[in-house]
C-alpha cells in the first residue's frame, strides 16, 4: 500500500467524481466522461461528433461549470436540463447508467467552481484595459450583455447570430447563448470550434454584426472587450 494522503469523504459528489472519470462506464472501457472534459469537467478544445443531435454534424465541447445553472443542454438545446443530458452521456458512452451513478455524477457536476482568470490583478480586480471592456460589453449600442447577461452571462435562449457551417444541417441556424465563465480557459470557441481566439469570435467570425454590433469598434476597442472577456 502506498500513503496518498487524506481522502475526501465518500459522499455523493465524491462517488460523482469517481463515476465520472471511470472508463468501465463506457464500451471496452477506453474512455471516461473525463476523456472530453478533462480539469474537472471544462474542455478538450476539440469537436465531436455525438448522436445528441443526429451524426455528420460535429460540435464544439462544452464546460459543464455550471451547466446546472445554464439549461437547457448543448448547442442546439435538445436536452431540457442537465439531468437528462448527464443520463444520456453515460448512454452515448453504450451504457446504461444506473439512476445512482446518474444522481452522483449530477451531484459532481454542480460542485465544479470556477476558478479566477489569470487575467485579473494580482488582488483579483480587472485591469484597466479589462475595465474599459467592460464598459464596451455592456454599452447598449454594442448589444453583448443582450444575450450574455447574470452571473452566468447567458440569456439561456438560442438565437441565429450569423454562424451556419458548412457541417450544420439544414435548419441548425439558432445555437445556444453559452456561458463567458471562464472563457480563458475554453479556446477554441463557437458552435464548431472555429474561433481560435476571443478576438475572432468579434472580429473576423462575425462579420454581419448578428453576434453583437463590433465592427464599428477600433482596433484598441477590440483589445479592451476581449481582455475583459478572458477576465470572467
Amino acid at each position: 500500500a502506498i500513503p496518498v494522503g487524506a481522502q475526501p469523504a465518500m459522499d455523493e459528489t465524491r462517488r460523482g467524481e469517481i463515476a465520472f472519470h471511470d472508463a468501465t462506464h463506457s464500451f471496452q472501457h477506453w474512455l471516461s466522461c473525463g476523456t472530453c472534459h478533462p480539469n474537472d469537467g471544462r474542455v478538450d478544445g476539440m469537436n465531436w461528433d455525438l448522436p445528441n443531435d443526429g451524426l455528420g454534424n460535429p460540435k464544439n465541447n462544452k464546460s459543464l461549470l455550471g451547466a446546472d445553472m445554464t439549461e437547457p443542454m448543448t448547442w442546439l438545446g435538445i436536452r431540457e436540463d442537465y439531468l437528462e443530458s448527464t443520463a444520456a452521456g453515460f448512454r452515448f458512452l453504450s451504457v446504461v447508467p444506473s439512476a445512482e451513478d446518474v444522481k452522483a455524477t449530477a451531484a459532481f457536476i454542480r460542485s465544479i467552481k470556477a476558478e479566477k482568470s489569470p487575467h485579473l490583478l494580482a488582488n483579483g480586480q480587472l485591469s484597466p484595459r479589462a475595465v474599459r471592456g467592460k464598459a464596451i460589453f455592456e454599452d447598449a449600442k454594442v448589444a453583448c450583455a443582450l444575450c450574455h447577461m447574470g452571473e452566468w452571462f447567458t440569456s439561456q435562449k438560442r438565437y441565429n447570430v450569423g454562424t451556419h457551417g458548412a457541417l450544420d444541417h439544414e435548419g441548425e441556424d439558432a445555437f445556444d447563448t453559452p456561458s463567458l465563465n471562464e472563457l480563458w480557459r475554453t479556446a477554441p470557441y463557437l458552435h464548431d470550434g472555429r474561433a481560435a481566439t476571443i478576438k475572432e469570435v468579434i472580429t473576423t467570425s462575425n462579420p454581419h454584426d448578428k453576434h453583437g454590433h463590433t465592427s464599428k469598434l477600433s482596433p484598441e476597442q477590440i483589445e479592451d472587450l476581449a481582455e475583459y472577456l478572458l477576465s470572467l
